[in-house]
């Protein structure tokens, strides 16, 4: 089992990479993002599976749940062309070798052999291959790996690693971006001539409220964790700027409490992030009441909040 992470010598990772690329060479992988697959998830499960085609590893890329024509699968489908609905592949098989990416563990049946994955935690795991740390998303990381054993993406390749990165930091705004990797995406963008800024506007992703219902609005990326046995939700919108506190509370928070009930869970995290004034609004919703937290910058959910959510139930 090979874990990597921050600041290790990159010929040992490139050692450590294929040296797992010759364990695997005759088995056959699946590729797995996280439920609720957000852009990161989706295109980094593409850009890993031609990855795993250049090292010969055999594999798949699924998405184990009914793929739903929301805006992750507008982004993809508008910029890339791709329907997420032919990696659909729904039922579970506990013969399955699995590597999941931009997450680290799954409710799904199979054995976990490896993840890439760029949010932190403090569970620990332990699988035949590990790459994590801090970064703007976990394409990003993949990238990496592609660099070290000599894979040169595709014009279309690199503005998919730049596009996961843009919107999984709401285009660089958010506190996980990390600035090394920004100018990193920028000389990619030079090197195969893509419209940089249009790419900047367009991966702030702004949540189309008015367009939605409020059940879609409460459950809008949506995610589910296990924080020591305690069932936990969060969600996030992006918006210019935040609604009236008589929308948020009367509607918005009236509608969690019931998806508390409903989902049985302990608590969940509402998010919203206000673009005009930089600014991060966290709600926790309990069956006992509710807790509000302002911030005066674009957090990360990943990050910033959910870690400090899981210490609530740690203790």
């Amino acid at each position: 089992m090979v874990t990597i992470g921050a600041n290790q010598n990159l010929e040992k990772i490139k050692e450590e990479v294929l040296a797992f690329a010759e364990r695997m060479k005759d088995r056959e992988l699946v590729i797995l993002g996280h439920d609720n697959i957000d852009v990161d998830a989706v295109l980094s499960g593409i850009l890993l599976s031609k990855l795993f085609n250049y090292l010969k590893i055999k594999n798949h890329f699924y998405i184990l749940e009914s793929v739903k024509e929301g805006e992750t699968y507008n982004i993809v489908k508008g910029l890339f062309g791709i329907d997420m609905k032919q990696f659909e592949k729904i039922g579970e098989n506990e013969k399955r070798l699995l590597f999941l990416e931009d997450h680290f563990e799954t409710v799904h049946a199979g054995k976990i052999i490896g993840c890439i994955d760029h949010h932190p935690t403090s569970r620990e795991v332990k699988y035949d291959f590990m790459y994590k740390r801090n970064s703007c998303a976990a394409a990003y990381l993949i990238y990496e790996i592609m660099q070290l054993v000599g894979y040169k993406p595709s014009a279309e390749e690199a503005k998919m690693i730049i596009v996961s990165m843009m919107v999984d930091t709401t285009s660089f705004k958010s506190s996980k971006t990390i600035m090394e990797e920004v100018e990193v995406a920028k000389k990619l963008a030079y090197e195969y001539e893509l419209d940089y800024d249009y790419l900047i506007k367009y991966c702030l992703c702004l949540t189309p409220i008015d367009k939605m219902t409020v059940e879609e609005i409460i459950t809008n990326g949506q995610k589910y964790y296990d924080y020591y046995g305690y069932k936990v939700s969060s969600a996030y919108l992006q918006l210019y700027e935040k609604p009236s506190d008589s929308i948020v509370n009367d509607v918005w928070i009236k509608a969690l409490r019931e998806k508390i009930k409903e989902c049985h869970l302990e608590m969940y995290v509402f998010i919203i992030f206000e673009m005009e004034k930089d600014k991060t609004y966290e709600i926790r919703v309990t069956e006992n009441g509710v807790k509000k937290f302002e911030y005066p910058k674009i957090l990360s959910r990943g990050k910033d909040i959910m870690p400090v959510v899981e210490k609530v139930f740690a203790n």
